[in-house]
């Protein structure tokens, strides 16, 4: 079950006003089995907010993958047994749900960040589950949210402008809107995606 989404932010006492922050993108095909990894990382580089796409869970289980000193909130698939988004933030923070519109194809989990020095951002953990295809209108509903709105997760856009072996149909549509919808695309300098059959012994 999602979190409540709200409009406002918490009671600001006791709260930080970051100058700066950390985020992580995980995903984690199946939370539940790869939380304690996730810790790991969260603690070994001192995130801030982790947004978490796969996470398998479900909502008859409203306090599972809780990690201590983060709020937890959740986007949990009903339909299927896969597929979920979630983010933590740390409890410190100046920092609350919002929510986030009806989607048509992607699965989405969001926040709202008050900084120092900054306006205010909203930060989301966006999943595109394969194959369905990236909408234009779903971009443009999660773009909405805000002034300063980061999308952050597994969009499942292939294309070599960002580092990619090749293009997919998503990775070409995302690459187009960049320009209509006036947003910028950060990528990571090396792959992000590792497939299973990458673990299995060639000569077996």
């Amino acid at each position: 079950m999602s979190a409540p989404g709200c409009s406002s932010f918490p009671p600001s006492v006791g709260r930080l006003k970051p100058k700066n922050i950390r985020l992580l993108s995980f995903n984690a095909c199946g939370l539940t089995s790869n939380v304690l990894e996730l810790k790991k990382c969260m603690s070994e580089n001192s995130i801030d907010i982790a947004l978490v796409q796969e996470t398998y869970l479900k909502p008859n289980r409203p306090k599972a993958c809780s990690i201590a000193g983060y709020v937890q909130l959740r986007t949990d698939r009903t339909y299927s047994s896969k597929g979920g988004t979630a983010l933590y933030y740390r409890r410190s923070l100046h920092c609350g749900p919002i929510n986030i519109p009806p989607l048509t194809n992607m699965e989405a989990t969001g926040c709202r960040l008050a900084m120092t020095g900054h306006s205010t951002l909203v930060i989301v953990s966006v999943y595109l589950p394969s194959p369905k295809r990236l909408l234009r209108r779903d971009l443009r509903a999660l773009f909405a949210l805000g002034d300063a709105v980061i999308l952050f997760g597994d969009f499942n856009c292939k294309n070599i402008r960002w580092g990619c072996p090749s293009n997919n149909y998503n990775g070409i549509k995302l690459d187009e809107l960049e320009d209509r919808l006036d947003f910028g695309i950060i990528a990571p300098s090396t792959s992000t995606c590792f497939p299973m059959s990458s673990h299995i012994d060639p000569r077996r």
